[in-house]
């Protein structure tokens, strides 16, 4: 059974509007326009996970908002977004792969990929033109600090960031955009004060969890971040730790091997623990429902080791 099939299992409560989604971001993508219309789709309907849409209809349900229009299309153009920032991701970090085949950037080259990106974000500005300005804005906040925590990355390549300058560019670059879909549903109706902190707290300590669990992933997987220069918290862990011993070879890292790294990266495990459990006590404060039951066990699952 494939991750995707998993997460389908757990979330089962929103199946019915899973599959409407599935069925408008199918007639959304399936533009005969674009030459290179195969090759999109492909990408796209590769059995993502569909994390971002997902949280926003289970937390729609949590909160109780009944306008699934706005609801589906607040989802529709969060996927659309990533979609597109992955994309133009891989051009800025030469990556070869995404989802089990070659990149844009690779399989055509950078300018082809930066276009398709682009076309992915034109298709989601018209997603959000179906919502209201308010919503739009709250978008357009959140992309630009996403693009923000990326640009602070790319400038801070082959440095050592300290742990809250690593933790402050993981939110932005990763939290960022999930926050675009659960602030849009807030604006949906009148929230009591107390669900908006929980959820807010919740999604903040997700989304950090979740973007050191993709670091450690990849530094077991292929390693890119390591060699592009851009070092996750368990490079962080090692430089403080030994810091007075090698802070000359800061400009030879080729000297740092996997082992070295081993109990730092068990270590940056012990974090996600600790996110992942603030995270779920956040959850626990809110009323019992079987949407709240399937974002706790949807947490468990994508943060497990």
């Amino acid at each position: 059974m494939t991750n995707s099939d998993e997460i389908k299992n757990i979330v089962y409560p929103i199946s019915a509007q899973l599959a409407q989604f599935e069925l408008e971001l199918k007639k959304i993508i399936d533009e005969k326009d674009n030459f290179f219309n195969e090759d999109i789709n492909k990408f796209i309907f590769c059995e993502p996970k569909r994390l971002r849409p997902i949280f926003v209809f289970l937390f729609s349900n949590i909160l109780k908002i009944n306008n699934f229009d706005f609801v589906l299309n607040i989802a529709l153009a969060l996927e659309i977004i990533h979609s597109a920032t992955l994309v133009h991701d891989d051009v800025i970090d030469e990556e070869d792969y995404r989802r089990g085949d070659l990149t844009f950037y690779k399989k055509y080259n950078s300018k082809i990929a930066l276009l398709e990106g682009d076309y992915l974000l034109s298709l989601a500005l018209g997603v959000l033109s179906k919502t209201n300005t308010e919503i739009i804005k709250i978008f357009c906040d959140r992309i630009k600090d996403t693009i923000l925590g990326e640009i602070f990355q790319n400038q801070n390549k082959n440095k050592i960031l300290d742990k809250k300058s690593y933790i402050d560019k993981t939110f932005n670059k990763t939290g960022s955009l999930f926050f675009a879909g659960l602030e849009s549903l807030f604006s949906l109706k009148t929230i009591e004060e107390n669900q908006k902190k929980y959820l807010r707290s919740f999604l903040k300590n997700y989304t950090i969890a979740f973007q050191i669990k993709n670091d450690t992933d990849n530094f077991y997987q292929n390693n890119t971040d390591f060699k592009n220069g851009n070092y996750t918290l368990a490079v962080i862990y090692y430089f403080l730790d030994n810091k007075n011993s090698i802070l000359s070879d800061i400009n030879d890292l080729s000297k740092i091997t996997k082992k070295d790294l081993e109990k730092y990266i068990e270590k940056s495990r012990d974090d996600i623990k600790k996110y992942l459990n603030s995270a779920i006590d956040d959850l626990e404060k809110l009323d019992e429902s079987i949407y709240k039951k399937s974002l706790i066990e949807l947490s468990k699952y994508t943060l497990r080791s």
